[in-house]
């Protein structure tokens, strides 16, 4: 009887020992979201920043068959600051530089499998469509009229990728011009910064979601101008990112893999370990 009794007390204090460790196990877990980086969706160009409509069509059901759901930033937002949950496997898509594309034959492709994506645009360009006639569906970008349009789509969020810094000269992307001075740096971000959420503001009644630096690149005074204005940055480190519930810092840093449109949808899913 004693025996029982004794077997009965250690498997209990065992119990309110393992307790507080399952919890903080519970805690720590982490939950893999992919974020999938796509540019031009085009019938007569090939390479790294485009995908035809038909591998898009494949890598959309593809994704679909291996039991991914997707899900908007808003989503990934709320999860992060801890509120609400995400699906047991989710994925975020974005598309940047707001190529007309996008709408035309990204738009019925994300329909068809429910799917929604982070639209990520460059004011100077949408500007000039906006006041020039398209030549070509896959050689122009959307207007600020056609943004509108997606924004109350449901299926697309509209983020910047600047107004006018998606170049390589005079300054590389948002980073610093040599022997700038740091005041006149920062003064140049901003500038930009307000210009392209104020254009979107006015001309498309949307405040962007997020910003994509472009190319990635950026320095400690562009990813303080960037981080103090926006409350989600894309990144173009190419890795899943690990998320924690509450981990509202994450969103600083969101991490995206690239599609490249030169590799079929299975082996470039499998390479990334997008499983």
């Amino acid at each position: 009887m004693r025996k029982a009794i004794l077997s009965t007390l250690i498997i209990f204090v065992l119990i309110l020992l393992f307790l507080p460790f399952r919890t903080a196990r519970a805690e720590e877990s982490v939950t893999p979201l992919p974020i999938l980086m796509y540019h031009s969706v085009s019938k007569s160009k090939t390479g790294v920043y485009f995908v035809s409509p038909e591998t898009l069509d494949r890598d959309l059901a593809e994704l679909t068959k291996r039991g991914y759901e997707f899900v908007t930033l808003e989503k990934v937002k709320a999860y992060l600051r801890g509120k609400g949950d995400l699906p047991q496997k989710p994925l975020l898509l974005t598309f940047d530089d707001g190529h007309y594309d996008n709408l035309y034959y990204g738009l019925p492709l994300l329909k068809k499998y429910g799917a929604t994506a982070v639209l990520n645009v460059i004011g100077c360009f949408t500007e000039y469509s906006s006041t020039h006639e398209k030549d070509k569906v896959e050689y122009s970008h959307l207007t600020w009229d056609e943004i509108a349009y997606l924004a109350r789509s449901g299926v697309f969020e509209i983020g910047s990728h600047t107004y006018g810094m998606h170049a390589y000269k005079p300054r590389f992307g948002v980073k610093r011009k040599k022997s700038e001075p740091e005041d006149e740096h920062l003064a140049a971000l901003n500038e930009d910064f307000e210009k392209i959420d104020r254009a979107l503001l006015d001309k498309c009644g949307v405040r962007p979601v997020a910003f994509a630096y472009p190319f990635g690149a950026y320095d400690d005074v562009s990813e303080k101008a960037v981080t103090d204005r926006y409350d989600a940055v894309f990144t173009c480190y190419e890795r899943i990112n690990l998320l924690k519930k509450g981990d509202e810092k994450k969103l600083l840093k969101l991490w995206r893999i690239n599609r490249d449109g030169t590799r079929q949808t299975a082996a470039f899913l499998d390479a990334h370990r997008i499983f």
